[in-house]
């Protein structure tokens, strides 16, 4: 996997990775058990500090979603453990809806948009 950062961007470089490794991971993109490269090894890639990739890294490990294995790399956990944060989703879907807002879209269109992510991310409903 090919990572990319934008230093203008209004996002912190850390998160964007983390955004990365978390949209490749739940798109199949990154598969369970899949060495990540090393810190050296991205930071030096994306000529971005070392700290940085290490913060992303901590903040995935700390979400389950990758294992460091002490002197064999980084791995995504082979059974990622995808944490739930709560606060975090109701903050991004109120940035979502402060955008939808400003683009004048109707509940109708929401849903319909909400619906066809649900199925192109086969989120399917627990009983």
């Amino acid at each position: 996997m090919r990572f990319f950062v934008n230093p203008r961007a209004a996002l912190p470089i850390y998160q964007q990775l983390v955004d990365q490794v978390k949209s490749a991971v739940a798109s199949g993109m990154l598969q369970p058990g899949q060495q990540l490269p090393s810190v050296r090894e991205l930071a030096g890639e994306l000529a971005i500090n070392p700290n940085t990739v290490a913060r992303a890294y901590s903040i995935l490990e700390a979400e389950g979603l990758i294992q460091r294995r002490q002197g064999a790399g980084t791995y995504v956990a082979e059974k990622p453990q995808h944490k739930t944060n709560l606060d975090t989703l109701e903050r991004k879907l109120d940035e979502f809806m402060v955008e939808a807002y400003h683009q004048k879209i109707d509940a109708r269109t929401l849903r319909q948009l909400l619906e066809q992510a649900l199925l192109r991310w086969k989120i399917e409903e627990v009983d």
